[in-house]
């Protein structure tokens, strides 16, 4: 019996010290990476010789509703006409986004397949386009996209292989869409920007994504998930590619107003997420053990993507530790991550107002918490059901604002 509760205690501790580890690394990220890049965005990058001409790629499935704005707002940007071609996709459709692209003023493909995931509907529009590109944007229909986006992009490519355009919310005064929108700032603050600016990779997040048209015809078998933009993440950083933060250049895209559609969504992400580090994570794993950091922080992501777990797990090590002192770690350990879960992120929130003294920031940010909560069932669902490759179309909602990008 004290065999069977030495071995239990020894495991609890190392449990305990592996999520603190995680913890304090993560928290090291945010405070050194957001130090470094409240220097890093007044500093304007190398901009490249000549400017690159891009192929711009709209993955659409029954997107009629939305799919003119994301032409009319790609046709808009203020960069050289003849250095940008859009093509849209249209895959597996069965209403009218054909036509309303060409409507629109795009290059219309209808693309049908057997199998579901948008990384065939991004295939088809590579093939599309002929020689001469320097780079293929991928952008989902929903998406709204500012005049300078593309210029942004270009001045930031001198020497990168792919870059990823800053996601933002669309403006949306809806309970769910509003409290998840939070928490996509709260993430390009926290992680993606503090990355940008340590120069670590980020992951591809499904629109507004730029890749050498080269590197993406390497890629073109092998994606086998729901989560196609993980996926080619993962692949490209193991094979020592980066993917590029572009935090100036931002694009917005909606959240599901419909619960059941926002759990449909994540529990697919989840899924997908599940199939990469089956099959993806130990060959990161091996490039890390080369001393490659970009690929050392893509395998702690793939493993612990969220700091929702990081900070429960640290509280629940604190107040294990006072309650009982038998699996107690050092003191001085433990509440060095837990400053590093509530003070940074407060500290650094407050200070980039992301949260401010008012009632409505503080009942936004009580509402992101409670949404938060949801990837618990979300997750136990999406494991249960990890087989399942289901695809369901999302509701698109007109906003009234034509978007809310610089």
């Amino acid at each position: 019996m004290r065999q069977v509760l030495r071995t239990l205690r020894l495991t609890i501790r190392a449990g305990q010290l592996a999520i603190v580890a995680v913890s304090l690394y993560q928290s090291a990220i945010t405070i050194a990476g957001y130090r470094k890049y409240r220097r890093y965005r007044e500093v304007r990058p190398e901009p490249p010789e000549g400017l690159p001409r891009f192929g711009l790629v709209v993955c659409a499935r029954n997107e009629e509703d939305v799919i003119a704005r994301i032409v009319a707002d790609l046709l808009a940007q203020d960069y050289p006409a003849e250095l940008r071609d859009v093509v849209v996709v249209a895959h597996n459709c069965s209403d009218n986004t054909a036509s309303a692209a060409a409507r629109a003023g795009a290059r219309v493909i209808e693309h049908y397949t057997a199998a579901a995931g948008k990384a065939h509907a991004i295939e088809a529009g590579r093939l599309a386009f002929g020689p001469g590109y320097d780079f293929i944007g991928v952008f989902d229909a929903d998406a709204r996209v500012a005049p300078g986006m593309l210029t942004e992009i270009a001045a930031h490519s001198k020497d990168r292989e792919c870059l990823q355009a800053e996601v933002v919310p669309i403006a949306d005064p809806d309970w769910l869409a509003e409290g998840y929108g939070f928490g996509r700032k709260a993430r390009n603050l926290f992680w993606w920007r503090p990355r940008e600016a340590l120069g670590l990779s980020t992951t591809i997040t499904g629109s507004g994504w730029f890749i050498r048209p080269g590197i993406l015809a390497q890629y073109a078998t092998g994606s086998w998930t729901m989560t196609e933009d993980l996926e080619l993440s993962v692949r490209l950083v193991t094979d020592g590619h980066a993917v590029t933060y572009v935090s100036r250049a931002q694009i917005a895209c909606g959240e599901p107003r419909e619960l059941k559609s926002s759990m449909q969504q994540r529990s697919r992400w989840v899924r997908g997420h599940i199939h990469v580090v089956m099959g993806r994570w130990l060959p990161l794993v091996r490039r890390a053990a080369t001393g490659d950091l970009r690929a050392l922080d893509l395998a702690v992501y793939l493993v612990v993507p969220t700091r929702l777990l990081t900070r429960m797990g640290v509280t629940v090590t604190a107040v294990a530790g006072l309650i009982t002192p038998a699996f107690a770690l050092p003191g001085v350990i433990v509440w060095a991550a837990m400053a590093g879960e509530w003070l940074a992120p407060a500290y650094i929130g407050w200070k980039e107002r992301l949260v401010r003294l008012s009632s409505g920031s503080l009942m936004l940010g009580l509402r992101h918490s409670i949404l938060s909560l949801l990837w618990f069932p979300i997750g136990a669902w999406a494991m249960g059901t990890a087989r399942l490759r289901a695809w369901h179309a999302m509701p698109r909602i007109l906003e009234r604002e034509t978007n809310n990008v610089r």
